[in-house]
């Protein structure tokens, strides 16, 4: 019964000297920074504290600690720190500053969330200090263009097209004061002096900006351009700079910024003709030319015809005729040799099989059939250069009609001189 009198009366013996010497030290500890402030769910936040003694008597040996609530966890971190004594009146900026690192739950909500600030002196038991606000902010929206579409598609040089940008928010929050910024035009220094870059493109109706009010969370809004292509513009991919900007639910401004593609390409306008033949008539051997313009606003390339020989005719050269390259408003030919072998209704089909690349590329391919035109007869004479028969034997009439005409008045005429 002693012994636990004794063993008592000790307990209470050293619970009031650490009571004493706790009510001494008089500490408290202070949140004077958290880094990022506030800080986006995902992330990792420093917090620093500061721990004074305005207490009379020293406090030696202490320890601190953090216990941190959801949506905050240690991170990287001892959880316990020491931080030695704390001398008497050691305040302001002779306190000891204590950080931890947190990371910050992915699904954390905006706003405060408290920590819990507890300290140790010489080994005695822990107390709570304080809870201290750590703020939380949405998370920074994912805000990017996904879409583009341009009525006509592609552009066509020489018209006006509505091209539309489509915004997403796929955050969390709603944005505001959404702008779309689209660079058509620089000027830069270079070596030699400014420099200018333009691009094909005129903002009709605005300038080369427009702007959203508003994105709600996970949707998206449309921003629609008129833009007249310029009517000299080469059938190509242009990269268009552009520069997005918004702001979040708390104000803070982003700015994003990249590349779009705007492709233009006018059709090839591709037209061929048989230009001449020196095949008049059948069993004949001859030259044939075909022609192709260009009437397009852009050039082709890989320009090839191949002539498809039929019961009609045989051809002597070569079937596929090499071209290359049409600029646009140019021509050019393409000859073969053939015999016709047989005419039907006087004309003989000519099929050709025409290909080429665009100046994007793209493989075109058409067959097209022209007809050549056979003579016989007085048609095939008159080409040869025999004329009608009967019209011929006029002429010949007429013409010694003249001469035994002028004959006579010669002889009259030398017949007065003489009298």
């Amino acid at each position: 019964m002693k012994a636990l009198l004794f063993a008592l009366l000790a307990l209470l013996l050293i619970a009031s000297a650490q009571a004493a010497i706790i009510s001494s030290a008089d500490l408290n500890a202070t949140l004077i920074s958290q880094v990022p402030d506030p800080v986006a769910p995902g992330e990792t936040v420093e917090v620093q504290f500061r721990v004074e003694n305005d207490g009379g008597q020293p406090a030696k040996d202490m320890r601190v600690k953090l216990v941190p609530k959801y949506p905050f966890t240690l991170y990287g971190d001892e959880q316990v720190k020491s931080i030695g004594t704390l001398a008497s009146k050691q305040t302001g900026d002779l306190g000891v500053r204590v950080k931890f690192t947190l990371l910050t739950d992915a699904g954390a909500a905006p706003g405060d969330n408290k920590v819990e600030f507890w300290y140790s002196v010489a080994g005695g038991p822990w107390a709570k200090e304080d809870e201290f606000k750590i703020k939380v902010r949405e998370r920074e929206a994912a805000v990017g263009i996904s879409r583009i579409v341009s009525i006509p598609s592609p552009l066509v040089p020489g018209s006006t097209s509505k091209v539309s940008f489509t915004v997403d928010n796929s955050g969390g929050a709603a944005i505001s004061d959404v702008k779309l910024s689209l660079e058509f035009y620089r000027v830069y220094t270079a070596t030699t002096g400014f420099s200018e870059k333009k691009l094909p493109f005129t903002p009709l109706g605005s300038t080369n900006e427009k702007s959203l009010s508003r994105i709600d969370a996970g949707g998206s809004g449309t921003i629609t351009f008129d833009l007249f292509t310029d009517a000299d513009a080469a059938s190509a991919a242009y990269k268009v700079p552009f520069t997005l900007t918004y702001a979040d639910a708390t104000g803070k401004n982003f700015t994003r910024s990249g590349i779009v593609g705007l492709l233009v390409d006018a059709p090839p306008d591709v037209s061929v003709t048989l230009d001449s033949s020196t095949v008049l008539k059948e069993g004949e051997k001859g030259m044939v030319t075909f022609k192709f313009v260009n009437k397009g606003f852009s050039d082709v390339k890989f320009l090839t015809v191949t002539l498809k020989e039929t019961q009609e005719f045989d051809i002597v050269t070569n079937k596929e005729v090499y071209i290359g390259e049409l600029d646009s408003d140019d021509y050019e030919t393409a000859e073969f040799d053939l015999i016709v072998t047989d005419v039907k209704k006087g004309v003989v089909d000519l099929p050709l099989h025409v290909e080429y690349r665009d100046a994007n590329g793209e493989l075109i391919t058409r067959d097209e059939t022209l007809q050549m035109r056979m003579f016989s007869g007085n048609a095939l004479r008159q080409r040869l250069g025999g004329g009608n028969p009967v019209v011929g034997f006029l002429i010949i009439v007429l013409i010694l009609a003249a001469g035994v005409g002028g004959f006579l008045l010669y002889r009259k005429r030398k017949r007065k001189h003489a009298s």
